[in-house]
């Protein structure tokens, strides 16, 4: 339905989202899902969020891999860098398991990016423990990230059984050393992009420049670059200028478009 009402791009989301599997085909899993949906017209991406990392099979990998309509982005949530503080917060995985789980992702996709999410603070979580979060985030280099200060939530199983026991200001200086780290990486890994050429899907306009539009490349990484409305819904091939931390920025390939009026 989606492409029939224009749609290039189709997200498909669930808390664990490889937990899926066709009630009606019980052979069908998320694989499975990704292939049929690789065969609708219209459709020009595919991505899917948030699946765990020990339900990651290689079906799914090969899935990534073959189907070029599926992106070459996979949000891989860890939560830590800790084999201790993920047995506290129950993740099932220990840190190599997760190291050897993303070596094999990069392996079959090379150039895969991929994004995660962090807490710091969670109870317990000693200087140790923080300093590995740091040295786990440094070996993947995370394309993007969302990190977040432990904050207890009511009727978690943590609210009800783990003391909050990291002071606050020392939360908020974990959170402020890990998100310099991230920005650094974000820099370095969108800087390697300038000069190349990029596949755009447009999908919003600038709020600002009224010259200008935005959109996403398959890695998910935010592109800006001189363009009218028309483009929107487009995919367009745009040659990297320069970089930020959290966006690129270029011209349609060819040269530049000419602002609109």
């Amino acid at each position: 339905e989606a492409a029939g009402t224009g749609r290039r791009e189709i997200q498909l989301l669930g808390q664990i989202v490889n937990h899926y599997q066709a009630p009606d085909e019980p052979g069908c899993d998320l694989a499975g899902l990704l292939e049929a949906i690789h065969e609708v017209p219209g459709v020009a991406r595919i991505r899917f969020a948030s699946p765990h990392p020990r339900h990651v099979t290689g079906r799914l990998i090969e899935a990534v891999r073959d189907l070029p309509k599926v992106c070459g982005h996979l949000h891989l949530p860890v939560q830590s860098g800790s084999t201790r503080m993920l047995a506290a917060m129950r993740r099932r995985h220990t840190r190599e398991e997760y190291l050897d789980l993303v070596g094999r992702i990069r392996e079959a996709v090379p150039g895969i990016a991929l994004s995660t999410d962090m807490i710091v603070g969670f109870p317990g979580e000693s200087a140790r423990d923080f300093e590995d979060t740091l040295s786990l985030t440094a070996a993947v280099g995370y394309h993007s990230m969302f990190s977040f200060a432990y904050s207890a939530r009511p009727n978690t199983l943590a609210w009800k059984r783990m003391p909050d026991d990291v002071p606050h200001d020392e939360k908020a200086k974990r959170l402020t050393e890990l998100q310099s780290l991230q920005r650094l990486i974000q820099t370095r890994l969108h800087e390697q992009a300038v000069g190349t050429e990029v596949e755009v899907l447009v999908d919003s306009l600038s709020r600002r420049r009224g010259w200008e539009v935005s959109g996403r490349t398959q890695g998910n990484t935010v592109v800006n670059f001189p363009g009218s409305p028309v483009l929107l819904g487009q995919i367009v091939g745009v040659r990297v200028l320069r970089a930020g931390p959290n966006s690129l920025w270029g011209e349609v390939s060819g040269g530049p478009c000419e602002p609109s009026a």
